[in-house]
């Protein structure tokens, strides 16, 4: 029987454990984490991005009821991950946020 509380990114385990670890970052560097990954969309996505954008601001979400909602950024990045169809373009991009996150935390702990 199928989970009816399964959300989208359930499927991808590693967003869930990408966000899983983001719910443990403080907002700051949250924040930094997500501007990081915009950088990483613009430079591939740059199109379908500023269309993402446009409708996000036009369709916003009747309430921000995920913890990742608070952050407009890191909402952003999930939503434009949600956005792209080609499976192994998803899974490329998710692996570039993994990426993102680890490069922060190295360069974090080396600073």
């Amino acid at each position: 029987m199928e989970n009816k509380f399964e959300r989208w990114y359930d499927k991808y385990p590693d967003l869930k454990l990408l966000l899983q670890m983001l719910e443990n970052v403080d907002e700051y560097n949250m924040e930094l984490i997500a501007q990081d990954f915009i950088q990483i969309i613009m430079e591939k996505y740059k199109y379908k991005f500023d269309n993402v954008i446009a409708d996000l601001s036009h369709n916003a979400p009747p309430g921000y009821k995920r913890w990742y909602d608070k952050n407009y950024n890191l909402h952003t990045c999930v939503e434009f991950i949600k956005t792209i169809e080609d499976e192994d373009e998803k899974k490329e991009l998710i692996n570039n946020f993994i990426m993102a996150l680890l490069s922060f935390v190295s360069s974090a702990d080396n600073g």
